[in-house]
């Protein structure tokens, strides 16, 4: 292919005016959050009227039944969704960026499946050895998470090169391999086979602020490396030779979008369960309103799946209140046929 400077410049820096656009966007994000934020704390097992709610945060109610159901239950909670919905979105965004690949999301590299084996294998401990151990359960998910990410990078990785399907390959394989080993765990479980089913759809329901607290902080800082690299995954979209052309160090950059989109991926599974779709289908919703450019693409995705979280989340526990759904299985429901109507739009090019 023919390098030409004035083509590859004008992707590699998207719109002229992004600013302009990346601004109205984002404050009609922030908008759509706090209203179905807002709207999510009216339900649930018992409602609360909206001018009660808005009582309760200005007098900061805690000392009564329905202060505490919104500061301490309903409130942690859809923090933990938007921080979730965040995560997923922004980092499968991320990922489909630099591996230059449709369906890659933050599972695709063996984290999920890391996450689940460790907390899986908490769980039977749990049963087998009477220690109450639920409370320590996301440090056993953490700790399978990183031992996916080590084995994944060991795998692929040549000298000093990760080449990219090494890595898609290594990952797919660490996938398949950990969840054989659930299932030979749920196969071998009796009485805790509902808890690991119940994990491995997803759980928001233990949300708290302490939880919140260790979340937050990797969430947020990871979003801020992931777009701060927005200029050199823009230049990854145009191809790999031609990105070199351009001056970005493509196996440095691999290397660093793949370890922080998995760190922050095992630190938020770890203690959300596992929640699917999310990162494969909304970067391409967010694509499709406002264009490839990453650096309005990633914040618009981290939007979308923050509301699109809490409106899962919602439904989630009010379906069939007080029985509670498991959350991955509505972003299961509604993302498979959503992702099959986006994949029939697709036109064929190079684009993605």
């Amino acid at each position: 292919m023919k390098y030409s400077p004035k083509k590859n410049n004008r992707n590699l820096y998207g719109y002229p005016n992004w600013r302009y656009k990346a601004f109205f966007v984002l404050i009609f994000g922030f908008l759509s959050i706090l209203i179905v934020g807002f709207v999510g704390l009216n339900f649930g097992t018992i409602s609360i009227q909206p001018e009660k709610i808005l009582s309760i945060f200005w007098h900061h109610e805690t000392d009564n039944s329905l202060g505490l159901i919104i500061w301490e239950l309903r409130i942690p909670r859809l923090i933990m969704a938007m921080l979730t919905g965040m995560t997923l979105a922004g980092v499968g965004g991320a990922f489909q960026g630099i591996l230059r690949n449709p369906l890659a999301d933050p599972y695709i590299l063996g984290v999920s499946a890391g996450a689940a084996l460790g907390a899986c294998t908490g769980i039977a401990l749990q049963y087998t050895t009477g220690l109450y151990l639920m409370n320590v359960l996301p440090v056993f998910a953490l700790v399978g998470s990183f031992v996916s990410i080590l084995l994944v990078y060991l795998l692929s990785r040549k000298k000093s090169h990760l080449p990219m399907t090494d890595l898609l390959l290594a990952g797919i394989a660490v996938n398949f391999f950990f969840s054989a080993l659930i299932t030979l765990l749920l196969a071998v479980s009796n009485r805790e086979i509902h808890s690991m089913i119940f994990w491995l759809m997803g759980d928001l329901s233990n949300a708290n602020w302490q939880k919140i607290s260790i979340v937050i902080l990797p969430v947020f800082i990871g979003s801020f490396l992931l777009i701060f690299s927005s200029l050199e995954l823009n230049a990854m979209a145009l191809g790999e030779e031609e990105a070199l052309h351009l001056g970005i160090q493509t196996e440095k950059l691999r290397v660093k979008i793949f370890l922080i989109g998995s760190i922050m991926i095992a630190v938020v599974v770890s203690f959300t369960g596992l929640i699917g779709f999310v990162g494969l289908v909304i970067p391409h919703i967010a694509r499709l309103l406002v264009g490839p450019d990453h650096r309005i693409m990633l914040p618009v995705s981290a939007l979308i799946g923050a509301t699109f979280l809490i409106l899962c989340d919602t439904v989630a526990r009010t379906i069939i209140a007080p029985t509670e759904i498991p959350i991955g299985a509505i972003t299961a429901i509604i993302g498979a046929p959503l992702f099959i109507h986006l994949l029939k739009r697709r036109n064929d090019n190079n684009e993605y």
